[in-house]
């Protein structure tokens, strides 16, 4: 009987140190509820004992999924690993038993094998990472969204679990906690042979459960042949497991990484397939998890840039973070530079938190409940208030950031604005594997209008004609990128300034005033952001076919903005400010033919017709 006890002792311990090692895998993203992962593992246990193949450790996964904060798919990665581990060690007491003498042959080949078949696999997976990746992606791609997002998951967590071995679990804790374990599991085997009516050796105990032969099969067909003490050892094992769950203190919630931030199910499968369905090295998916490791990403507010800006959750408080990585990150410190040099005297947003280490950077700003975006405002706001809270920020802009820094334009600056950002771009436009064929044509169709084609505006986008058109710009502090899309307004503010600006773009080289009045003639004019939301686009030889329902108030705002311009500088400022509109257009076409090459013909028909609508108001 006492055999009996100690067989029960250690192999309640020994699962007891199983639960806690799994746990040391969910405690990186989840609270893990050890009386979910116990209850689980004693009925899992009782199931592999009934049936063959361990089919328990289906339920199990099912079972302690259901309570995770990642569900099923984090629960089947984290049994994956754990069974691995497992294959590792069983090979290992394996070989001990032949160094010892003991004839374990046969097993020690069958795991030899299997860990050589998984070292095989591991090493394929590194070497055509991915390939594999891509295989997942087009498999998954198959199904519904809902199962595609499952498959997506499952495998991003099984990815993600065996990194952590490596990276971020307390190998100390994992290495006791196996070792342990075994050691409890191979002299619970020792004293369950000895209490056996029929004594058996501790090899044949062993191979009853962890042979190639024990795994396969189930142990009912053995009961009659060890007698009542198998039976009590089974049964009463897992019986106490299941109660010692109960003594498992509620987990108290502690803050964890985000294994997947993303709250929202679309983001979180747009994220996904951009992971397993890219080419591109993994370093920006273990960067953008670095830096959003403690938030719920709610959804992606980027635009037209390589920066991304979310809308994120933390300890209850929204607010919205911008990030870059690579060249792209240097570019955002400037931005946060440029904020703060400019914060005290412009209405800007606010940055709450920021960081930059080389090669990442990021930042967060402030989550205000009636803000909207100005495009969101002009249209759902009487016009006369929504053009007032435009000419507040263009007054702004004016009094506060173009008196900052003033000078002269010079003619070498002028021409290397000239071939950076003109000439170099016309290049890359006329590359655009959709653009391309249409430049055999001297006119071009959009939605049925004859317009000319872009090699008619060439004699307006040299650096002769565009140094006369620029020669009397003034240069001073500048914001680059004034959209509408960059004005934020507040509703019912009861502030005199019910907006602030976002976004500044820098290295721009010509710093002249007019090009932020051209970004906004970008969007009022050209119409930039109905064409971001419009869909799809059609083309055949001439010819391009897109719904564009630019709005009548875009059209009357135009004009009022056109008459402040022409007040305050008079037309040949102006007739700057709309070829700097033209330069806009072309610095936006690279990017987007990059981007979405079928797409930028949209943008490469805003190109045209804005650069036509210039000819006609300013050379004819």
């Amino acid at each position: 009987m006492i055999y009996l006890i100690i067989a029960i002792i250690t192999i309640l311990i020994a699962n007891i140190l199983k639960v806690l090692r799994q746990s040391l895998f969910i405690d990186l993203y989840d609270d893990s509820n050890k009386k979910n992962l116990t209850q689980a593992l004693s009925i899992s246990n009782l199931i592999n004992y009934i049936i063959p193949f361990k089919l328990g450790y289906i339920y199990r996964a099912y079972f302690t999924g259901k309570k995770m904060k990642y569900g099923i798919s984090y629960s089947i990665a984290t049994i994956i690993v754990e069974i691995i581990l497992d294959f590792i060690c069983v090979s290992i007491i394996y070989l001990v038993f032949l160094l010892c003498g003991i004839d374990s042959f046969k097993n020690i080949l069958f795991y030899v094998i299997s860990l050589g078949v998984l070292l095989i696999v591991g090493i394929v997976l590194k070497l055509f990472k991915k390939q594999v990746k891509r295989a997942i992606y087009n498999i998954a791609h198959l199904f519904n969204n809902n199962i595609e997002l499952k498959l997506l998951k499952s495998s991003w967590f099984t990815i993600i679990s065996f990194e952590n071995i490596v990276t971020k679990v307390n190998k100390l804790k994992l290495g006791i906690y196996s070792i342990c374990m075994w050691s409890l599991n191979i002299l619970s085997c020792y004293y369950l042979g000895k209490s056996l009516l029929t004594e058996t050796s501790l090899i044949d105990m062993f191979n009853l459960y962890f042979s190639y032969g024990g795994m396969r099969s189930s142990l009912i067909k053995s009961l009659n042949m060890f007698g009542v003490n198998m039976i009590a050892y089974i049964v009463l094992s897992n019986i106490l497991l299941f109660a010692v769950s109960f003594l498992f203190a509620k987990t108290k919630t502690k803050k964890h990484e985000e294994l997947l931030p993303h709250a929202n199910l679309n983001e979180r499968l747009n994220f996904l397939e951009l992971y397993f369905n890219n080419n591109d090295d993994s370093e920006y998916f273990k960067k953008y998890l670095e830096i959003n490791n403690d938030v719920a990403i709610i959804e992606d507010y980027s635009a037209g840039s390589n920066a991304t800006t979310m809308l994120c959750s933390k300890d209850g408080k929204l607010f919205y973070r911008k990030y870059s990585f690579g060249k792209d990150a240097d570019k955002l410190k400037d931005q946060i530079d440029w904020i703060h040099a400019h914060e005290k005297k412009l209405t800007l947003t606010k940055i709450s938190d920021e960081y930059y280490k080389k090669g990442v950077c990021c930042y967060d700003m402030p989550y205000v409940a009636d803000a909207v975006t100005c495009f969101n405002y002009v249209h759902t706001t009487p016009f006369k208030e929504a053009w007032n809270t435009i000419k507040q920020a263009l007054d702004d802009i004016d009094k506060n950031l173009h008196t900052v820094n003033k000078r002269k334009a010079n003619k070498e600056t002028i021409e290397k604005y000239c071939d950076t950002k003109v000439l170099k771009n016309i290049e890359k436009i006329e590359n655009g594997e959709y653009i391309k064929p249409l430049l055999k044509y001297d006119y071009i169709y959009i939605n049925g209008k004859k317009y000319p084609n872009l090699n008619h505006f060439k004699k307006y986008l040299n650096k002769e004609y565009l140094y006369e058109v620029f020669k009397n710009d003034n240069y001073s502090d500048i914001h680059g990128d004034f959209t509408i899309e960059n004005i934020i307004c507040i509703k019912n503010s009861k502030s005199k300034k019910n907006f602030y600006i976002i976004d500044p773009n820098t290295g721009n080289l010509h710093d002249s005033p007019y090009l932020d009045y051209g970004k906004l003639l970008q969007s009022i004019h050209g119409g930039y952001e109905f064409l971001m939301n419009t869909k799809k686009v059609s083309y055949h030889d001439d010819k391009i076919e897109f719904l564009f329902t630019k709005s009548s108030t875009y059209y009357k705002l135009f004009d009022e903005v056109v008459k402040y311009l022409e007040k305050k500088f008079g037309e040949e400022g102006v007739k700057s400010i709309f070829y700097h509109e033209i330069i806009h257009w072309l610095r936006l076409m690279p990017y987007k033919i990059e981007k979405n090459a079928e797409r930028s013909l949209l943008f490469y028909a805003g190109l045209i017709m804005v650069a036509s609508d210039v000819e006609e108001r300013f050379e004819k």
